[in-house]
């Protein structure tokens, strides 16, 4: 495992130099990072930044308990922790879902050029709607992430900190299986799919996990979905054919 994570992490650094994945990633930064925008602003500034309203003391009883508690300095402390981390997990929560889907309008384009930067040996032809099948099994995927997320939110709300781990690990096998199947879709059928997702399961788990974390770094996230494509190529590319069969 050490030395596959070596490798394909160090074809992934050859790959980012390589110019015609460069010009792919600077679009796809730019698409992402203009959606990404807009969905944060409707959701914090409608959603979170309203829900933190709610706690302004002004809004109680000047001798009630509550105009008490949330007067308190360790709460104006407390609250602005979970503010922070709540509005770190936000941007991830909403460049998770998108970057799978921004990802399936440039996978098929990352993968071949991943195969001939590196003279990968792959045979098995494209189906002929591969591109609305990527794009299709994308969108699918976004959407069950998001839902699962905003299914688990009251826990990234009230465990600051801890949310990142809970996050992390929830996600890691969602967006591995996401940024792998945009791939595969385009060349194997589902019953195919599933048995190769269960002979590289454990290396799906730790690069989607590994991307996962990348979309917890600000600037870098915007990178993760890119990055992801070819992580995900070189796991599929240099794996034993045999298993594709």
């Amino acid at each position: 495992m050490f030395n596959f994570i070596k490798d394909t992490l160090n074809k992934t650094i050859i790959d980012l130099e390589n110019p015609k994945i460069l010009k792919t990633l600077i679009l796809s930064i730019l698409i992402t990072t203009v959606i990404a925008i807009i969905i944060f602003i409707i959701f914090y500034y409608f959603l979170f930044s309203a829900l933190f309203n709610l706690s302004d003391p002004s809004n109680f009883d000047e001798e009630g308990i509550l105009y008490y508690i949330f007067s308190l300095k360790i709460f104006s402390i407390l609250l602005g922790i979970i503010q922070f981390f709540t509005s770190w997990i936000l941007i991830s929560l909403i460049l998770v879902p998108l970057g799978s889907i921004v990802s399936g309008l440039f996978a098929e384009k990352i993968f071949f050029d991943v195969k001939n930067v590196h003279n990968y040996k792959w045979n098995k032809p494209l189906k002929k709607n591969a591109f609305y099948l990527s794009n299709k099994y994308a969108f699918t995927s976004a959407c069950k992430s998001f839902l699962i997320n905003i299914l688990i939110l009251p826990l990234y709300l009230l465990l600051p900190i801890a949310n990142i781990f809970i996050f992390v690990g929830i996600n890691g096998l969602l967006i591995g299986r996401e940024f792998c199947g945009n791939f595969l879709v385009q060349f194997f059928e589902k019953n195919q799919i599933k048995l190769i997702n269960i002979h590289l399961s454990n290396k799906i788990y730790f690069l989607g996990a590994f991307v996962v974390v990348l979309y917890t770094i600000p600037i870098i996230n915007l990178l993760a979905p890119t990055i992801a494509n070819l992580l995900f190529s070189h796991l599929i590319l240099q794996s034993n054919k045999s298993i594709f069969k």
